[in-house]
């Protein structure tokens, strides 16, 4: 006989826990306490000090809790009894004759004692330790705060980050580099990122590198983010944008110095000029087609700026529509018929096409490395 089948009601949580275990499985973890950069080590460096001045004092807090229930228990057992005394030595009194009534209410000395003792304990306890520990971790935390708003001496590169709903554009205005979903960082080297928005608030977040800094439309705020490591490092709209603000999502990627440059001044590049025929009317059909009003590719078109992700390198990214989906060619070509299907309320819309149209436009998209 089955296990569960001895205990009552247990098949009904199968399914829950079932459901449970697949919704903690798809979570990905921003392992924000598994810093990668020195402004998340500080940020890491905080928590764990307040995580450990708030151990023991949950601990002492739950302990004086229970004790406080047990002692309030007692007390009343006590003053029950203490009420039932006078109560019966009344009661004797008048079957003597004696004229007496009740006995008003009286504590006993324990009781009074106790109430004295707790209003001492409750000034130290409730207020005065209170009291140091939050102007403590205020000044810590003012003190790392400032930190974050001390430029390094040694910024290496820039890069203007724009949230667009909902998507990622990367700009590196020195090098006349634009990319979308995947900002590359060399490694070790400090960046200045100027953080904006094209539409409405969004929120930059990369757990391993900093904290989240708010993108706010016709403002530009500034962070400096530095990986100590090689790596890829997950990051996110942390600020609720919209429909698909869940699906908002960029990668990191830091390379050493060297790799950086080259990725760089490939980057830098036009597209490359497709070598096969079917490429070739692949980049017709692009040109002719609604793709070209919102997206760019350099040496190719221009559209209006901002509008739609930059594809002159779209085959050396991995990922599509902010990291949605892994940038492999079927992947490619469902996101170019059913963009709503895949990210509903996304601003891409499908685009109509005869087969051998979109096989071509396939091929050739696929070819921009």
């Amino acid at each position: 006989m089955p296990v569960l089948s001895h205990v009552p009601n247990a098949r009904r949580w199968v399914p829950v826990t079932v459901v449970v275990a697949a919704l903690l499985a798809g979570c990905e973890m921003p392992l924000a306490l598994a810093p990668r950069g020195p402004a998340a080590a500080e940020i890491a460096s905080i928590w764990w000090i307040l995580f450990w001045i708030a151990v023991p004092v949950s601990v002492i807090v739950f302990s004086l809790l229970g004790i406080a229930i047990v002692r309030a228990r007692a007390i009343a057992r006590e003053q029950d009894e203490h009420d039932e005394h006078d109560v019966r030595v009344a009661e004797r009194l008048r079957e003597t004759g004696a004229d007496v009534g009740l006995p008003e209410a009286s504590r006993p000395a324990r009781v009074s004692w106790l109430e004295g003792r707790t209003t001492g304990f409750v000034i130290i306890g409730g207020g005065v330790i209170p009291t140091l520990i939050l102007i403590f971790t205020t000044v810590m935390t003012l003190q790392g705060l400032a930190v974050f708003d001390t430029a390094p001496e040694d910024v290496a590169y820039s890069v203007t980050a724009r949230g667009h709903m909902f998507w990622w554009q990367f700009e590196y205005p020195d090098h006349g580099v634009v990319t979308a979903n995947e900002m590359h960082v060399p490694v070790g080297r400090s960046v200045r990122v100027e953080l904006e928005s094209a539409d409405v608030i969004h929120s930059f977040w990369v757990p391993q590198l900093h904290g989240k800094i708010e993108m706010i439309p016709g403002k530009t705020n500034v962070i400096h983010i530095q990986a100590d490591e090689a790596g890829t490092y997950f990051g996110k709209c942390a600020e609720f944008c919209g429909q698909q603000h869940a699906n908002m999502e960029f990668l990191v990627i830091a390379q050493e110095e060297a790799e950086f440059e080259s990725w760089l001044e490939a980057q830098a590049a036009d597209a490359p000029e497709p070598t096969d025929e079917l490429a070739q009317r692949g980049r017709d059909v692009f040109v002719d087609s609604q793709c070209a009003l919102c997206h760019t590719i350099r040496g190719v078109n221009q559209a209006a700026p901002g509008v739609a992700p930059d594809l002159t390198h779209l085959a050396t990214r991995r990922t599509l529509a902010a990291r949605t989906l892994p940038n492999v060619r079927g992947n490619l070509g469902g996101w170019i018929l059913d963009p709503q299907g895949i990210k509903p309320g996304s601003r891409m819309p499908a685009v109509n096409l005869s087969s051998d149209e979109f096989l071509a436009l396939l091929e050739y998209l696929d070819g921009l490395r």
